[in-house]
């Protein structure tokens, strides 16, 4: 009897830990190249072997909240430093134009699972130094949305002062479109309410500054399909 339960406890307790998430410190990840693909309806990052583009690993996390949304699209690393306080000890920074954007830790491990950042993406203090240690600069960081930017929590309309991927989509089509001449830089500023606005009036739309689905559906731009 003594002896099953000893194998009934090693069971759960490998059950456990082969979750699909990581929680305990894995130092066999270095030396190798990787891809970070960051899934916001998941909440999920994971490592992908850059060569294979199979799953290595992978890790819950927080991202940004729907007010300040974490970039969308494709990045890469672009600085790595050592940093306390909110940010857990590590810091791999982004190359998105229009903010500050980074993966780190969290003073704050309970926001695991949830959109609570102002646009960063957290992870636990032993994950990320785990991640940190693993990629080096220049590693490619894809945030995917799915499928549709219908799903994904930062469907909104867009108002003068976002920023965001979307602001972003919508200054690049609008700049072929030979409607804006500004900088393509996600920041929803004057120069494209001007756009918006010129845009709207030659099209027999509303006059307000705002960015609907009536107007992404118009350039052809909804939700970015």
């Amino acid at each position: 009897m003594k002896i099953k339960r000893v194998c009934c406890f090693f069971i759960f307790f490998m059950t456990l830990f082969s979750s699909s998430y990581s929680y305990a410190f894995d130092t066999t990840l270095e030396n190798k190249d990787y891809i970070i693909f960051i899934d916001i309806n998941e909440l999920s990052l994971s490592l992908l072997d850059k060569e294979t583009k199979t799953l290595v690993k992978k890790y819950p996390i927080a991202i940004g909240k729907k007010e300040t949304p974490s970039p969308i699209g494709n990045w890469r690393i672009t600085s790595k430093a050592l940093k306390d306080g909110p940010f857990g000890g590590y810091w791999l920074g982004l190359n998105a134009p229009w903010d500050t954007f980074g993966i780190h830790g969290t003073s704050n491990p309970s926001s695991i699972g949830s959109l609570a950042s102002n646009g960063c993406i957290r992870m636990y203090n032993s994950n990320i130094k785990e991640v940190f240690y693993a990629v080096n600069y220049d590693t490619p960081v894809i945030i995917y949305s799915g499928p549709s930017w219908l799903f994904s929590p930062y469907a909104r309309d867009i108002e003068p002062n976002d920023k965001g991927t979307d602001v972003y989509y919508v200054q690049r089509t609008l700049k072929y479109l030979n409607y804006y001449s500004g900088t393509v830089d996600g920041i929803y500023g004057y120069p494209l309410e001007l756009a918006v606005i010129k845009y709207k009036k030659e099209h027999q739309m509303d006059d307000t500054p705002i960015i609907d689905k009536s107007f992404l559906d118009s350039i052809g731009l909804y939700k970015f399909e």
